[in-house]
């Protein structure tokens, strides 16, 4: 049993075809493509030892095909990859994927696909947040312009991973269809900051490095850390800098930003 198998994900979603492939221990290229995007899965004697969708590799490039629903699908016999990256139980890779695709079903329910996009609401300085950093950093990416699938390839997240965010921060209220304000911009979160020279410089710094959710994040931080933003003690100064920087998504921007704060501390010393 050595031909090629074809057909559409809408009739057999990747996780039975996994299955198929694993029983037959088949060892070839499994190629997925949902009309956007392509993936592929490599066998070897029915086991999956790699797979890669966009920028995602190894597992998480598994998860991110098995939950597709459309699409199509084509097995190339014995076709084999340039590296492993896939190293667990096919049992433990198919009961991750039904969890997924059940979670993909609920969110769909909400978000009908990755090309919806959303904007801040306009009264988010007024709720209590409690985020965790994948969560910032998706919530920093949100312009009401760029689509979900966008902001996941620019922070390196799957677009099933990308939508269960959004998913959490829609149902606590914070984002909006951004069909609403088209033609305006985002604008500053309304958050009220004390004017000092170090929240000034503070304020654009971390504006110019993740937008108009800095102001919030600034305030959001400054409680995590029990400061006191009115304080000039270098030792607080400095760990709000630091985790702030932590916060920034893009790796060069959280070290500019580190680097410029830093330099601004010193030159108040």
């Amino acid at each position: 049993m050595n031909q090629d198998i074809s057909g559409g994900l809408e009739n057999t979603r990747c996780p039975e075809i996994i299955k198929i492939l694993s029983l037959g221990k088949r060892s070839g290229r499994l190629l997925l493509n949902n009309g956007s995007e392509t993936g592929n899965i490599f066998f070897r004697d029915g086991q999956i030892i790699h797979a890669q969708c966009g920028q995602l590799q190894g597992t998480k490039a598994v998860y991110e095909l098995t939950v597709w629903s459309s699409g199509d699908y084509r097995f190339f016999v014995d076709e084999t990859p340039d590296v492993i990256s896939v190293d667990i139980s096919m049992e433990d890779i198919l009961a991750e994927s039904a969890n997924r695709i059940r979670q993909m079903d609920r969110i769909t329910t909400l978000i009908p696909s990755s090309s919806v996009i959303y904007s801040l609401d306009p009264d988010i300085r007024e709720k209590e947040i409690n985020l965790k950093s994948i969560q910032w950093k998706v919530l920093a990416n949100i312009n009401g312009k760029r689509s979900i699938a966008a902001i996941a390839q620019n922070i390196g997240l799957g677009v099933s991973d990308a939508m269960k965010v959004f998913y959490t921060l829609l149902k606590l209220g914070l984002l909006r269809d951004a069909e609403f304000s088209v033609e305006t911009e985002i604008t500053p979160l309304g958050i009220e900051l004390p004017e000092t020279a170090f929240i000034d410089a503070l304020k654009e710094d971390l504006t110019r490095a993740i937008g108009p959710v800095a102001p919030f994040i600034i305030v959001e931080t400054a409680q995590e850390l029990n400061v006191d933003l009115l304080s000039e003690d270098v030792g607080q100064r400095s760990a709000l800098i630091e985790t702030l920087s932590s916060k920034i998504p893009d790796e060069g921007m959280s070290l500019k930003f580190l680097d410029t704060m830093t330099e601004w501390l010193h030159g108040e010393e």
